[in-house]
């Protein structure tokens, strides 16, 4: 359970859900850069592999009730897709993969300016 004070979610059903909207640019085969990494409760987001980057949150939450990864593209494109990898709650990490649907391969996205992956999640405070 996450240590630290929320704001109660109004017209929540189940108690102590906690929404989480983090957000980072693009940097084509690297480590999205620190500075570029937006959203309260990420500690930190790597590349762990072409195409599929690690999420790791500051706090431990029992259940995922969500999560929804999305790509934002400077220029359009209908082929590249983010999606939801493993999710490991205790070890606090999400996977986030972008998916080339023309190659049917994860892929990296270049870095330019308006290239973001958006990832929200929600998640319960709570084992009730």
């Amino acid at each position: 359970m996450a240590g630290r004070s929320f704001v109660q979610l109004l017209g929540a059903l189940d108690p102590g859900v906690v929404i989480l909207g983090i957000n980072w640019a693009t940097n084509g085969s690297s480590d999205p850069v620190a500075s570029t990494i937006t959203g309260r409760g990420v500690a930190s987001v790597v590349l762990a592999s072409t195409g599929v980057y690690t999420v790791t949150l500051q706090d431990v939450y029992p259940t995922l009730l969500s999560a929804t990864a999305t790509l934002q593209l400077a220029s359009a494109d209908d082929k590249v897709t983010a999606q939801i990898g493993a999710v490991d709650l205790a070890a606090k990490t999400i996977q986030v993969r972008i998916y080339d649907l023309s190659t049917a391969a994860v892929a990296n996205v270049a870095a330019a300016t308006g290239n973001r992956v958006n990832l929200l999640l929600v998640l319960k405070n709570s084992g009730v």
